[in-house]
């Protein structure tokens, strides 16, 4: 006994020195490194460093040493050490070890740490020390979207706070590409302002930074290859047609493509330089049309096509991590279920490596009769979603890089019944992603009459492994 209760007071005072520690080095601004109990160096990590900060930022004698640091994630009550975080300063890139260490070389320390892991929020940090300690923060998307020609009105941008204000939502899938290709101007590269393809967004930059200050995790969809106004400045980055013209597709519009690495670059540079606007880019359109008349079906196999969308995904990474921004990829829900590439070149588990979030669009209404064994899929929100999240989770379950957050349906039945999609079909969606192992969601209504009792009922779910 008293054996057991003179450890017990070793742990407390071990507790109370950390505290102790971690706020008087909060007040002077100092940097802490934590580790475990057990961890053998626990003296020298209640070591605190103060920054060496000259007039004009850093020091030259801080500049010659290297930066490292540790990152933990809260893990059912404790700090656990998080492996395999993406760390950039914007000059570099690395992934922490098993014990959450990461480490850059003088040359690397450029202004700004920026700690990028699925499933936790992102996180910048100074470089002014030479150890940093961060304590990531779970992160579980409750988001809609916001479509590129409605984010700049008032009475939309007003809608988005209310939501925010009542904890509805915590995340915000804005347009910064359009459909037809036209691109915010906070985004917008010098190859998009050569074309004209710029659009005015002081508006809307505003109502970016508000959305930061509240806390929201702010999402850039990026509408990929589906992209009329490039592929008409640039023919020879687009797709063709059987006769080897222009490809249009059954909307009458354009596609770039996805073997051209110039048309690849294009949309990866949109992303990066939209950089401290948003926290994550997410790309749309990730694929090749399905109609049946482009040249470029039969010159490619199943295997060139999803290389091809695979080698967008491995470098959007490296641009995309090493600037501080989480990547996602949408794709169609029946690629995670149909065994081959539907003829588009999505992989799920090809891309996964390379990502954040796989985001499938399992929309009940997408799926034909007699889908999942159901005469008629969107009569069964619940058990539709559950089947397609259940199945992309476990064909990138091997990987144990990207999350699945699913694209849930909060519109209208479009097939033959046209069901009214109220609140008890969206919130059946939202607890099938729970239950198979998805984390977070997104809402998709281009009216914007997003159910908001769906949203209130979503707050008492349990999200795996949260």
């Amino acid at each position: 006994m008293l054996f057991y209760d003179g450890l017990r007071a070793i742990g407390f005072l071990r507790l109370f020195l950390v505290t102790s520690v971690v706020f008087m080095s909060l007040a002077a601004g100092a940097s802490l490194r934590f580790v475990s109990a057990q961890d053998p160096d626990l003296e020298d990590a209640l070591t605190v460093e103060a920054p060496i900060i000259g007039s004009a930022g850093l020091t030259s004698a801080t500049t010659a040493r290297n930066l490292t640091g540790r990152v933990y994630v809260w893990d059912q009550g404790r700090l656990r050490p998080a492996a395999q975080v993406r760390v950039s300063t914007g000059s570099a890139l690395v992934r922490t070890d098993s014990s959450g260490r990461f480490e850059f070389t003088p040359d690397q320390r450029t202004g700004t740490l920026a700690f990028v892991q699925p499933g936790y929020d992102i996180v910048h940090r100074p470089v002014y020390y030479d150890q940093s300690t961060v304590i990531l923060r779970n992160l579980v998307v409750r988001g809609i979207h916001i479509p590129f020609s409605e984010v700049n009105k008032q009475a939309v941008q007003d809608f988005v706070h209310r939501l925010v204000d009542a904890d509805l939502i915590n995340a915000v899938v804005i347009d910064i590409k359009s459909e037809s290709g036209a691109v915010f101007e906070f985004a917008a590269t010098d190859t998009v302002r050569q074309i004209g393809a710029w659009v005015n967004s002081d508006n809307l930059e505003a109502f970016l930074e508000s959305l930061k200050n509240k806390g929201v995790y702010r999402i850039g969809r990026i509408v990929t290859f589906f992209d009329n106004w490039y592929s008409s400045w640039y023919p020879q980055n687009a797709l063709h047609n059987l006769q080897g013209g222009p490809f249009t597709d059954g909307m009458g519009s354009r596609w770039s493509s996805a073997y051209s690495a110039e048309a690849r670059r294009y949309n990866i540079d949109i992303g990066v330089a939209a950089a401290g606007y948003v926290e994550e880019i997410q790309y749309d359109y990730v694929r090749l049309p399905y109609e049946s008349n482009l040249l470029e079906r039969g010159q490619y196999t199943e295997t060139e096509r999803v290389a091809a969308i695979n080698a967008f995904a491995r470098e959007a990474d490296a641009a995309l991590h090493l600037a501080g921004l989480a990547l996602s990829f949408d794709t169609f829900g029946v690629v995670s279920t149909a065994g081959n590439d539907q003829g588009i070149g999505q992989s799920v588990e090809g891309v996964a490596p390379y990502l954040d979030y796989v985001s499938p669009m399992v929309y009940p209404s997408g799926w034909a009769p007699g889908s999942f064994g159901y005469e008629y899929p969107p009569e069964h929100p619940g058990p539709v979603v559950q089947l397609n999240v259940q199945a992309t989770v476990d064909r990138i379950a091997e990987d144990h890089s990207a999350l699945v957050r699913p694209w849930l349906q909060d519109f209208h039945d479009y097939q033959a019944r046209g069901l009214f999609y109220g609140s008890d079909y969206v919130s059946a969606q939202i607890e099938a992603t729970a239950a198979a192992g998805g984390i977070g969601f997104m809402l998709w209504d281009p009216s914007l009459q997003f159910e908001q009792q769906a949203l209130e009922e979503a707050l008492s779910l349990t999200w795996p492994p949260y």
